[in-house]
């Protein structure tokens, strides 16, 4: 917000005013205000950031030496975990192959049941559909007479 104008016209007030020049309204210690409070929460930041990247020196030494220590059990789990995972994935695989032809049998036998279901409820449709057809046909001539 900026005080500089008058809140009710929009008019500049002059350097140092207290009174709008146009409408005699009060200047507004509003813009003051948040300008202030963004000044301090920029300083609350500034300083809250620099207090991070010093913890964050302080602390990287320490890590630095947990990361090495840690480095050659991280290796080894790497090597037992391995196998596992070749096997895991070769046995995905394999299941995966088995399992083909299980779901093309069953995506057969869906076709299958799907076209004699059509087959079978197609002329009752048909049928439905005609009958429809007419009583829609009766109605049309019923209302027309009725004119």
């Amino acid at each position: 917000m900026d005080d500089a104008k008058c809140v009710r016209c929009g008019s500049d007030f002059p350097l140092g005013g207290v009174y709008c020049p146009v409408c005699g309204a009060r200047r507004s210690n509003v813009g003051r205000w948040v300008k202030e409070a963004r000044n301090a929460a920029t300083r609350a930041i500034d300083v809250s950031v620099e207090a991070l990247g010093r913890a964050s020196k302080e602390v990287e030494p320490a890590m630095e030496r947990i990361m090495n220590a840690l480095q050659p059990a991280v290796q080894e789990i790497d090597k037992a975990v391995q196998p596992f995972a070749e096997t895991t994935v070769r046995t995905a695989g394999e299941v995966a192959n088995r399992l083909r032809p299980a779901a093309q049998g069953t995506a057969r036998a869906a076709r299958t049941v799907a076209d004699k279901t059509a087959a079978v409820v197609r002329p009752a449709v048909t049928k439905i559909a005609e009958k429809t057809s007419d009583a829609a046909r009766k109605v049309r001539e019923a209302t027309r007479r009725r004119e």
